[in-house]
Parts: structure tokens; sequence; C-alpha cells
């Protein structure tokens, strides 16, 4: 353990002198440092500190009052702190990092952006835009719930003529309840809003004291504006009310309101402009093709940047959605879903260009629960949290807030395909559950992040090519399926990451695919035996099981589907997407086909001839489906809920109810009509209408409670079941 001396502190700060109150930046990280060894006496005296990094230490907390008023930067990753409101100390701080301090959970973050108003950097992200949300519109609400239950349970109790010990009995009953009863925004962030409720609260019961006291000192004093804070008497029931609510917002906050007021016009000076340039004038691509070789490549494309310029940070631009593009229930689809548009995101942009309306995004999966997890971090085991990835970047957006909680950065590439796995790390004798990410594109690389602690831990050099689609074994955590426009599908274990996160990756398997597959599937009755996929030239199936000789295999099934006899000038053996929606159900599209092939893995193999490697796939549905030329549009499915999904080139989502037992239209050749079509809701963005626009892939949750589209404009809609 390392003393802090006056020499110390000279010793290890920057510019060099002989006094105290000129040092600008001192590093004391990895000193073994204890919260009792910061000396007050000692930090009071460096009066010009403005970065201070005490990173990997023993710290439990820092200490109040050490009087470094000029403090900007403050680094205090890597100790174990369990307590992060002293912090607030450093008024003028504007970049934090508490990364690493396994105590801390999402609340005390959030504490952290409301209680340091200037703060514009939070462990590596920008979040000017989110903490101008949480301190204005989330308080806002907060003020609104509190003063309405002031209202409605309290204020009838107290008269113009309550003592001051009335008013603070009343008001501490008032407080307590509601903490107890208030309820706002999900359950991880429960600590977080009891903390706001009691604080507003408190104000409240604050500015009533304080009003009893004036009226006392100055009974002739005009006090107009005083009953309409407090309105315990003399309003009538049809405006207290509205009064109270409006008036108290403005008068019960204890924080000056210059104060406040700097504080918005300095993060609006700061947050990203909401400008859309004339998307009249540009002319999105009519066709999509990746881009197969790098260009313009930087010396750091290998290098993958943990840009987390999270929360918010690159939010949809201001936008209003018209109510009717919630969907109508219409009289030739069956029963049909009710889904309300709840965020419009702009989260992807190249440099963060509030005009980039050009990125394409190409995939997106929801993160899997955690069921048994000892991970702390609670908002990271629910399920509405959305990884997509598009441009250069994957961003992890919480379905229900809208927050991007982590963006990141593969400098010099374009992502094109994620995946999440679930691993099982052997913690001190304890097994403990990570999920992590991977994410692949242009450059043929795989990134693996463990997105809870925002780090990408490791990448494989997976393909030459790019690689166009990745997928996990459902059964063998490790097992990564890779496939690239190189025509090969290869299968890597990439093991599990000790605790300094140390893997060894290996390749197992290689699978000849003839041409580029552009999505690939895993048969869910048999993970070990059968991968299928879509391709270029064909949908085909592979035999995987471990116990044949290595070496390339060739495929041992090609399915052949009734749209290969109109071929004239269309190449329909151009599969370009699959899913399994259930067991046996697989649904399938050939380019330019119009319609979506519903047809059965097992029916389809009992119809197999021994030794023959093509196969008629056997059709039980024919799904109608937009008459469009462009590639790439994925199909999705939720299982649970028996639906099949896919977007189209207008920005609509086409939305399929099926029966695995039905054979409805088998017979009789007539295409099922979808459930019904999502229509793309009206965005206006700066007073210009956002018209609809290519949806590369549309997903739900395991239960249906989230729909996500990503699209060719750089734009992620979310909407909710309701």
């Amino acid at each position: 353990m390392t003393k802090i001396t006056k020499e110390l502190l000279l010793e290890k700060g920057t510019p060099k002198h002989s006094k105290l109150e000129h040092i600008k930046k001192i590093n004391l990280s990895n000193l073994n440092l204890k919260t009792s060894d910061l000396d007050r006496v000692l930090f009071s005296q460096l009066s010009e500190l403005e970065e201070l990094d005490v990173s990997r230490n023993l710290l439990t907390e820092i200490p109040s009052n050490l009087g470094l008023y000029s403090l900007k930067c403050l680094n205090c990753a890597s100790n174990d702190l369990n307590q992060v409101t002293s912090i607030s100390q450093f008024e003028n701080l504007e970049d934090l990092n508490c990364e690493d301090n396994l105590h801390l959970t999402i609340c005390d973050t959030y504490k952290l952006v409301y209680l340091l108003p200037n703060l514009r950097q939070f462990n590596g992200s920008n979040i000017t835009s989110s903490g101008y949300n949480l301190w204005f519109v989330n308080s806002r609400q907060l003020k609104c719930q509190v003063n309405a239950y002031w209202n409605k349970k309290y204020k009838a109790r107290l008269s113009e003529s309550s003592t001051p010990d009335e008013i603070r009995a009343v008001g501490n009953r008032f407080v307590k309840s509601a903490v107890a009863n208030i309820k706002y925004g999900p359950n991880s962030l429960s600590e977080f809003t009891k903390w706001r409720v009691e604080m507003i609260a408190s104000e409240i019961l604050n500015s009533l004291l304080q009003h009893k006291e004036k009226s006392s000192d100055s009974e002739n004093e005009d006090d107009n504006e005083n009953k309409d804070v407090l309105c315990i008497s003399g309003s009538s029931n049809g405006s207290s009310g509205s009064c109270t609510e409006l008036c108290s917002e403005r008068n019960t906050c204890i924080h000056s309101a210059k104060n406040i007021a700097k504080h918005a016009e300095h993060r609006k000076a700061k947050a990203p402009q909401n400008v859309n340039k004339d998307i009249s004038k540009d002319k999105i691509q009519s066709g999509k093709e990746r881009q197969t070789k790098p260009t313009n490549l930087s010396k750091k494309d290998n290098i993958f940047a943990i840009n987390k310029e999270a929360k918010r940070e690159c939010s949809a631009t201001s936008i209003a959605a018209s109510k009717e593009s919630i969907p109508r229930k219409k009289t030739k689809y069956r029963t049909s879903v009710v889904l309300e548009p709840l965020h419009y995101l702009q989260c992807h942009s190249k440099d963060n260009n509030p005009e980039d309306f050009n990125t394409q995004l190409w995939a997106c999966a929801f993160e899997p629960e955690l069921e048994s997890s000892q991970i702390p971090d609670v908002w990271m085991q629910s399920s509405r949290n959305v990884a997509i990835c598009g441009g250069d970047s994957v961003c992890i957006i919480d379905c229900e807030t809208g927050i991007v909680h982590h963006k990141y950065k593969s400098i010099g590439d374009e992502l094109f395909s994620l995946a999440w796995t679930t691993l099982t790390m052997i913690d001190a004798n304890q097994k403990r559950k990570l999920n992590v990410l991977a994410v692949a594109g242009q450059l043929g690389v795989v990134k693996l992040i463990h997105t809870k602690v925002n780090y990408c831990y490791g990448s494989i050099k997976a393909h030459r090519k790019s690689i166009s689609t990745l997928c996990f074994s459902p059964k063998r955590e490790t097992f990564l399926f890779t496939a690239s426009y190189d025509h090969t599908i290869i299968l890597w274990d990439i093991g599990v990451p000790d605790l300094d996160y140390r893997f060894q990756a290996s390749r197992l398997l290689v699978l000849k695919s003839g041409s580029t597959p552009f999505k690939m599937s895993l048969v869910p009755t048999c993970p070990d035996h059968y991968l299928v996929a879509a391709c270029e030239n064909g949908c085909f199936a592979w035999d995987i099981t471990q116990t044949k000789p290595e070496g390339k295999r060739n495929f041992e099934m090609e399915f052949l589907f009734p749209i290969y006899n109109k071929e004239d000038e269309n190449n329909y053996h151009v599969i370009d997407t699959l899913v399994f929606c259930s067991d046996d159900l697989i649904a399938s599209k050939s380019s330019m086909q119009g319609s979506i092939y519903l047809w059965s893995w097992n029916k389809t193999l009992q119809k197999r001839k021994k030794q023959n490697t093509k196969v008629h796939a056997e059709i039980l549905r024919e799904f109608e489906w937009s008459n469009t030329e462009q590639l790439y549009i994925a199909l999705a499915a939720c299982p649970a809920e028996n639906y099949l999904l896919c977007g189209d080139e207008k920005g609509d989502v086409w939305m399929y109810r099926f029966d695995e037992n039905s054979t409805e239209y088998l017979t009789s050749g007539k295409k099922t009509s979808p459930t019904q079509i999502l229509k793309w809701p009206t965005i206006e963005a700066k007073g210009e209408i956002v018209e609809g626009t290519l949806i590369n892939v549309a997903i739900t949750d395991t239960e249906f409670k989230y729909l996500v589209a990503a699209t060719d404009k750089n734009i992620v809609v979310i909407w909710k079941r309701i």
C-alpha cells in the first residue's frame, strides 16, 4: 500500500511544479489505495486539478469534500465502489469512468447522470442526449406522477391554518407513501425511481414549509403564485389539479431554476442536432449489393474500437408518428395483433452524422435471457435488448426505453451479421453465465464481445473474403458457424474465455457451398447432424456430424422448389433467406419469387430416395409476398406465437400466422394471404415525411412483445404489442 504524500502527488502530477495548486493532471492508478488514503487536506490544495486517475485500486467510495472544484475528468475504474453519490461533489465533471466496479448497478449509472449535469462522457460513451432526456423528460414525468399522487391522496389533509408541525407530519407520510407506491419505468430501474420520487416528494414538502414561513412573516404579501403551487384550499376541484401539476413542477425543484436553465442550454448546445437532410432530393439505392472488397482502409483496419457512444446519443431525429400507423384489422386478413410504434432510432450513422440516411442495417437479434446468471446487471438479463448491426457499428438497444446501451465500432469494416451465445465461465469454483455477441462482415473477421463489461475480448480471422452470416449451435454454446463469399461454411469452437479473457479458437469443419450462403440454420431436432443454408445457387443441407473424417465436405442434399419450373429470364435458384418456424417447418423464398414457401423438413426427408442428393421440398403452404427484385430481405419467425415475418421494399412488414397442422390451400394452388401487413409508420423529421424504405430484417422477441425492423435508411423502428 502506498501512502499519499505531497511529494508523491508532485511526482505523479503534470505539469511538473513545486506547488500542488499548479498541478492539472495526476495518475494514482494501481497503487492499492483505500478510501482512507485520500487525504482531504492534501487534495484540497489541488485547486487547478482537471484530470484524476485512481483506477485499479481498492477504493470503496470517493471521500466527500475533497475540494477538487476544477476536476473535469475522473477515472475510478476497477475499484470496489459501492456508492456513487459522493462523486456529485465534482460539479464540473465532464468525463467519468466507473467500469469494472462489480457492486455498481444500472441504477447507480442513472444517479450519476442525474447528479452530474455537465457530464458528457460516461464509461467512454457519449451521454449528452440521454442525460438531457433524464434531466427533463424523465424528471417531468415523475414530477407529474408525484404531484398527482399528492393531489389525490394528501392535499385535502391540510388547510391554510395547518401548522408547520402538521405539514411536516403529513408531508413525511406522503414521502414514504409516494416512494412505496409510485411506479415508473422498467423494474431494473426501480431503485433509481424510488430515489428520484423521494427527492421530488421531499422538495414538495420543503416548498410547503417555506411557503408557510413566508406567510407567517408577511401576511400582506402578494402570494398569488404560491396559491397555484400549494392549492391547499380555495380552489375548485376542476382547476386545482392542473394548477398543482403545472406549477409544482416549476417550483418544487430545490435546484436553482437559473442553474437548471444553464444546464439545459449547455446540454442542448452539445447535443447532436436532430437535423435531417432533404430526403426528397436523395435517391436511395434501388438495388443493393454488399461490397466484398474493403476500400480506403486505414492502418487500423483490424482494430476493433469499442466506441460505446451509447444511450440515445444517436437516437432517431425528432420525429412524430401518426396513429394511422397502428395496424387495423381488415376483412381479408385473419386474426391480427395490434402493434404501436414506440421508438424510431438513427444510431448507426457514419461519424455520428444525423443526416446519414444511407447506412444500411443488415441484421438484428434479441439478447438471450440469463435465467441463472450471477451477473448483477439486471437489464442485461432481459430479452427486450436487441443488437443491430450496419455500417461499421453494432448497437444494443433497450426496446422499452429506446436507449442505446452500447455502441461498438469495427474500424474499416462493414458488419453484415451477428449472433448471440451464452457461455458458462468457471469463476472461483462457481459457474457464471455471460452473454457473448459475435459480429462479422466485410473484413472476414469475427469479433467476440462481452457486452456486459463493454469489452471486445477477441477476434478470429475466419475467412479471406467477407462473412455473410453467422449462426451459433443451440446445443453447443461454443460452436459457431461462419458463412462467407469465399463459398465455404466453417464450424469453429470459440472456447470459453478465462478470467483474463484469454481464449483458444479452433476450426473443426469446412463445408463447401459452391456459392455464397446468405442464411443458414441448424435443424432444431438434430442440431448436431444437419445444417441447412439458403445460397446463391439453391438451398442445401450438410451432414455436420463430428464422427466423420476431417476435410472439406460437400452438401448431402439439395432441395428443389416448384418455382424452379418457371425459370425463364429469372434465376429462381437464388434462395436469399430461410428460417425454421418450428421444429419441423421451414420458410424460404427465392429472389423475385413474389411468395414464400412453408415446407416440412420431416416430410421432405421421408420423400428422399437413398443416395439421391436432389430432394423435392414438401410444400405445405405458399404465402403471398411482395413482387420485388430486392435481395437480402430476411425472414424471421416467432415459434411461440406461430408467426412468420418478412419486410419489403416499401417499409411494410408482412405477417403470417400459421397452423402447423393445417393443410389449407394445399390442393387448390391458391396462395395464402398474410394475416396482416404492418404499414410503415408516418414518421416526420424536421417537417419532412420520411418515406417508407426497404426493410432488410424484421424480428420479434420470443414472447412477441416487441417487433424491431432494420432498414436501408439507417432507421430502426420498434413497435410494442398492445
